[in-house]
């Protein structure tokens, strides 16, 4: 695999910080919330301790969670 086909795979996923920065106000802990009340987008968890996003699945989940009014979100 050459490092251009390398680079556009890893530019796929975002790791724990990178989803934070990724998203504007995003935390550790409000991720972590979101992963445990099912809330957030679909993560990946190759293993215990590493937790992985797919842009793709991010950014679905950022455009389904789009309001136009407060009066919708009761």
């Amino acid at each position: 695999m050459d490092n251009a086909t390398q680079s556009s795979n890893s530019a796929q996923f975002l790791n724990i910080k990178e989803f934070c920065e990724y998203v504007p106000g995003m935390t550790r802990a409000l991720a972590a919330q979101l992963r445990y009340t099912g809330k957030g987008p679909k993560f990946i968890k190759p293993s215990s301790k590493l937790v992985i996003y797919r842009r793709s699945d991010v950014d679905d989940w950022l455009a389904a969670n789009e309001h136009i009014s407060t009066a919708e979100l009761r």
